[in-house]
Parts: C-alpha cells; structure tokens; sequence
C-alpha cells in the first residue's frame, strides 16, 4: 500500500530532527530536545502499522515485498555514514576508544546496539555514553526491532480472529504495560540499566500509540470493503485538538530534561500530542498548515540524513578540538555547516535513490544489507591490526602513554586479587613486618610501598582484592559493596586473620566512599571496629586518593598521544573529601591517618592529577604505577621522620 503523502507529517520530522540537533549541540538549549526522538517514534509507528494493517486486510502484505521498503528506506545511507564514520573515528580516537567503537559499530549490523550501548555505559546520560560516536543509532535499532516482531503480532492477532476493536485494546495493553515498566524501572538495577534503550520499556509503547492511531485511521466498510478514511470530525473540533497536541509535544520539549525519569508515563504527554496531531489531520488546520510550510517540509524530507550524520560530527570534532562543549560561534557554525552539506549529499546521492530502486528483494538484500555487514565483521576482525596502525602514527608518545593507562605491571608480579609467591615487597631481604590489606585503592599504593621499603630498609606484604573491604564485621553483618567479590573477599579474609597477628604494623587503604548508608559510609562504620581489636598492633589507614573526572583523564590522555596538551580546571571532582574527612574524624586516636600526597610541593599539588607533564591515573580514581614510582621519589625523603617512627615502633615491639 502506498499511503497519500502529508507534508504535515514532515514537518513533525522537521521539529524532531531540530530538536534532537539542538540539544546535542547544547543541552542548555533545549532541556527537552532529546523527545525528537519520541515524536519519530510515533510517527513510525503509524505509518507502518497502516500500511501493514491496511494491507493485511487486503489479503496483499507481503514479508518480503515489506522487508525490502525498510533495507531500501533504511540501510543504505546508515551504512555509509557508518563506513564514513568508521574512517573518521580511526583518526580522531585513541586506540582504546577505537577498540570500542568498533564493539559498537559491530552490534548495528545484527540490530542490536540499543542494549550494546545499555550494556556497555552507566545509562544515556553518562558522561562515557556522549563520548560514543555512533550512540545515536540505538534508537534506529529500537525501530528496526520493531519492525520485525509487529508484522509477526499483527498476523498474529488476526489468526485469533481478533476484530479492530480486539487487536487496538490488545495494542492498547502492550504499550501500557510497556509504559508501566519504564515507571517502575528505578525499584530494579537491571530495569534501570535497559530503561532509556530498550523497546520493552517505554519505546514500545510510544510506537504502539503510533500503531492505534494507524489502525484508527483507517475504516473498512462492511459493504464495499474498501478503505477509507475516517473524516467524520468537524474542523472546529480537529482545530482544537491539533493546537492542544501541539501544545503538549512543544511544552514537553521546552520543560521535560534529564531530571525527570524518561521514559516513564512523563513520555505519555509529547507521544500523546503527537497522536492528535497526526490522527486529527485536517490540511485546513492551523497546525496542519504550519507544519506544511516548505521550508519545514525540506528539513524533514531530509531528516533521515540529518539524525544519522549529526552525531558523528559533534562528538568526533570535539574529540578533535578537546573540548567537552562547543564555546566559540565559529565551532558551531562550522559542525553545522558540515551536517549540512553531508546530509544533502548522503540524501539526494544514496538515500533518495536508492530507496526508489526498483531491484529484487534478493539484490537489496546483498547490497544493502549482507555486504556492508560482511565489510564490518572483517574490519572487527582486524581491529587489532588497524589499531596498530593507529598506535604507529604516535611512535615516540605510544609507551609513556601505555605506562599511564597501566594500573600495575604485571612484571612486578603484585598480589593484586591473586597470590603469587610470598607477596613481599621493599626490602626483600627483610623479614616482613608490616601488612597492607584493602580494595584496588590499596592496590595502587603497592609502587610507593615498595619504594618506601627499598629506602627506608623495610619489607612489606601486600595483598589487595579489587572491591574486597577486610572488614571482619561486614563479613558478619553481610553488607557487600560489591557482591560479585563476596566469595574471593571472604577467602582472602580467613587467610589473613590466620596470619594478622604476625604484623605489629597494619596498613589499609580503601575507596571509603564506597557504600554510602543514610549519613555515614561502609569504612567509617567498619573501620573503626576492625581498628580497636586490633589492641596490640599499630594502624595506619593511607588516605583516598583525589577523586578525577574520568572524562577529563580520557581527554588528556587523547591529547597526550598527538603531542599536545591538554589543560583543564576541572580535573579533580572532590567526590573522596567527605568520606576521608569522616574516616579520619573516626579514627582519632585510635590509627594513624596518613596522605602520602599531602608531601607534594605546591605546584605539583596545584597541577595534580598532572604530574611533570604525565597523568597519575590509570582509570577513574587509581593511580598508575608508573607515575606513583615518580611521585614517590619526591615525597619519600620528606616523610624520614614518618618511617623512622614507623620503624622504631616495630623494633620496640620485636624487644618486649
């Protein structure tokens, strides 16, 4: 079935694709702009389940004849912004974020990166989701898996017999249950993690409010057995609803912001003006008529290109300018001169073209579809040689940068979340007696320790567990920051309480932001307990490192590998202050609380997490090993007197 065109129905594109452009170029823009992609939805919705709905009464809808409008509609132009993309992304990221994306670039050609991209980012408003070229097209994924199952339901449906009446009401339950799941999402971790991507949550409701008015739109009369159109409503009363559903998609879009839980019966209100929008028509309505302006009919003709080419754009050529925000006109104008000139040349070169190609359903199957995915399995196949390529073009840069993505060397041969040998570090020739136990953030300490004992002639064993507390009476009260390090925790635990004893001296280290509970946190109830049984040992609790923006990292470390520099006043996020403010306070008088930073000269404390030109951190909050053996040499002279006083306290204890 070929439906009647309405320019109406571009112009709702038009206000979609706009808004969506416009707040991804800046939020504080347009707080709601991100519902553009809720109002293609809808409309997506209705003009397919029309078509199929219409047709299958018809006794003429086709799988394959339907399947091949979507591959010619759909794929063509999506996988040449992809391809270009692909080589864009080769140039401007690092080899890391390379490696990802092609994971990314993988899970489209099998219709799946809405739940790649849930999987893969803490959530669409995650600062490591806007950094992702292609996140855009989960949505694209949403409507594709669409696609597939409605034909499917709708067939389905009428094997059952079911009448409109039946099939709508049945619609109608799907898409509130949907609704009530995207509702209920923030009462399940994994519910919250699928929300924003998902079709079940939400985004299929919003295609099925599509779905109804698509059926509703059409009336098969029982005498003729034609379709026709439903056109019994006055003009006054289309008027009306048109201005009212007008109102309720633009108020959404100016008023709804990532502060509210979308989707969620919040997603209800555009969706729904939407619907009386488009199933009100009227070409005399207002609404109607401004939607049909020409200028607005153009940009929605051309949508399609438009979402597909934007988001590359922005978040490569801000990768490219090291920046997280456009500031300067000229930066904007010139993204939005190049999603421009890309989208009409993607349009009237691929998309137009070839969505009227005439050519068997086997044809575009292999050209659109099959060889453009085959083209992307091979090139995932040979990331890592490509990648090697890309690490080429940094010769000189590619090992200092290694070392300060690296958390510990593996040479080193660390107890880090494993045994191996006696775990002794320092003084080797010593025998060890002083024991640091604690988290990853204990773990990083490792290089300074061991610096610290090759100077100062002591031995220390070390032994850390990723996520693992050693805090006996969590173990007793069952309280898991992370479950998954329940078992190995609870292992390494019982061996070390075996041995605890041995050490006069205790080290700890920990994220003691970690598990905040009401007004304290896991550590500064814990800690304090495990400390006073501890009578005949003296403690030493190593301060929380400052916290830092990981995009930030990630953007000087990008910078780091071209030769340039990148500097920011945003570095450190503070997020550690309160819980090491808490810790200490809680254990006055009971264990030492020492910050090894705190010996940095000022300017070394003024340009942290920088440290002489070269990033302190591996990832998000801990240290590189290679930067930590740096730091360590400037401050350990400083702090003779701390490990003299350390040292004598185990000799006094050795004496009685």
């Amino acid at each position: 079935m070929n439906i009647n065109y309405r320019p109406d129905i571009d112009g709702l594109r038009a206000i979609a694709v706009l808004s969506v452009i416009a707040f991804h170029l800046n939020q504080r823009w347009l707080h709601g702009g991100f519902i553009g992609v809720d109002i293609f939805f809808v409309i997506s919705g209705f003009l397919i389940t029309k078509i199929i709905y219409t047709d299958i009464l018809n006794k003429e809808f086709s799988f394959k004849s339907f399947y091949q409008r979507r591959i010619n509609r759909i794929l063509p132009v999506f996988f040449v912004v992809m391809f270009c993309t692909t080589f864009a992304a080769w140039y401007v990221l690092l080899p890391n974020d390379f490696t990802l994306f092609m994971e990314s670039l993988k899970s489209t050609t099998y219709f799946w990166e809405n739940m790649w991209f849930a999987y893969n980012t803490g959530g669409y408003w995650d600062s490591s989701a806007t950094d992702m070229p292609i996140l855009h097209t989960w949505s694209l994924a949403v409507e594709e898996q669409f696609y597939i199952a409605l034909p499917f339901l709708l067939f389905f449906l009428f094997r059952l017999k079911f009448n409109r009446s039946k099939i709508l009401v049945t619609l109608g339950l799907i898409a509130f249950i949907s609704f009530l799941l995207a509702q209920l999402s923030p009462l399940s971790a994994f519910l919250t993690k699928y929300n924003y991507y998902s079709l079940i949550t939400g985004r299929a409701g919003e295609l099925l409010i599509g779905s109804i008015i698509g059926i509703l739109s059409v009336k098969r009369t029982m005498e003729t057995g034609e379709i026709v159109r439903d056109d019994k409503n006055h003009l006054a009363i289309k008027n009306s609803l048109t201005i009212i559903g007008f109102l309720m998609m633009l108020l959404s879009i100016i008023f709804l912001s990532k502060k509210h839980l979308f989707p969620s019966f919040w997603a209800v209100i555009p969706t729904l003006g939407v619907a009386l929008i488009i199933f009100c028509y009227d070409k005399n309505t207002y609404i109607a008529k401004l939607l049909s302006i020409k200028p607005i009919v153009f940009i929605g003709t051309i949508s399609y290109s438009l979402y597909l080419w934007h988001w590359p754009i922005i978040v490569l050529a801000r990768k490219y300018l090291f920046v997280d925000n456009f500031t300067t006109i000229n930066e904007y104008l010139v993204v939005i001169l190049f999603i421009i000139f890309l989208s009409l040349f993607s349009f009237y070169v691929v998309e137009k073209p070839c969505r009227k190609h005439n050519k068997t359903f086997k044809f575009s199957l292999i050209s659109y579809y099959i060889l453009p995915s085959a083209i992307i399995f091979i090139t995932y196949a040979f990331e890592g040689k490509i990648n090697s390529s890309s690490y080429a073009k940094y010769e000189e840069a590619v090992k200092p940068y290694k070392l300060q993505t690296q958390y510990l060397n593996p040479e080193n041969n660390f107890c880090d979340e494993r045994i191996i040998g006696n775990c002794v570090f320092g003084d080797k020739s010593k025998k060890p007696k002083i024991l640091m136990i604690g988290d990853s953030h204990a773990g990083h300490y490792s290089p300074y320790l061991d610096e610290a004992g090759k100077k100062y002639e002591f031995a220390v064993k070390i032994i850390n567990y990723h996520g693992c507390e050693f805090l006996p009476e969590q173990e007793d009260e069952k309280k898991w920051a992370v479950l998954s390090q329940k078992e190995p925790c609870i292992k390494a635990m019982d061996d070390i309480k075996n041995e605890i004893d041995q050490y006069p001296i205790i080290i700890y280290a920990l994220k003691y932001n970690l598990f905040p509970m009401e007004s304290e946190f896991l550590a500064s109830k814990y800690l304090p307990k495990m400390v006073s049984k501890l009578k005949e040992q003296q403690v030493i609790v190593l301060a929380q490192v400052p916290t830092v923006s990981e995009n930030k990292r990630l953007k000087f470390m990008n910078a780091f590998l071209k030769g340039k520099h990148y500097q920011s006043n945003e570095f450190l996020t503070y997020e550690e202050k309160t819980a090491n403010n808490l810790v200490k306070s809680e254990l006055k008088g009971k264990a030492i609380f020492f910050d090894p930073l705190s010996y940095l000269d000022e300017n070394a404390k003024k340009e942290w997490p920088i440290y002489h030109g070269l990033m302190a951190y591996s990832f998000h909050s801990h240290l590189n090993e290679y930067v930590t053996r740096k730091w360590s040499g400037e401050v350990l002279p400083k702090q003779k007197e701390f490990w003299e006083s350390v040292l004598k306290q185990i000799n006094n204890k050795a004496v009685n």
